[in-house]
């Protein structure tokens, strides 16, 4: 559930604005061939910095999970981790 800042993502002539923020955590929920994120954002600082964080919900396929995986692998510079293989011979 977002609080109040992200009720003011529209404009008032229905057009979307851009909110920023800083990333604070995340979780997600298998549903099988599916999956739903949630990213936990903070925004600019306000008077009241006991502001509750904002909370995005996300429904995405697996494929689409894999898809953006890596594209934010791409951005960071990083690879993904391997698993490692076992071998009985080194």
């Amino acid at each position: 559930m977002a609080n109040d800042n992200a009720a003011e993502m529209a404009a008032a002539d229905g057009a979307p604005q851009r909110c920023y923020g800083a990333l604070a955590g995340w979780t997600h929920q298998d549903l099988g061939d599916r999956v739903v994120v949630c990213l936990q954002s903070k925004g600019p600082p306000s008077p009241d910095s006991e502001a509750p964080l904002d909370e995005f919900h996300y429904m995405m396929t697996k494929n689409q999970a894999a898809v953006l995986a890596n594209y934010l692998f791409g951005l960071s510079g990083r690879l993904p981790q391997q698993k490692p293989r076992f071998r009985w011979f080194r």
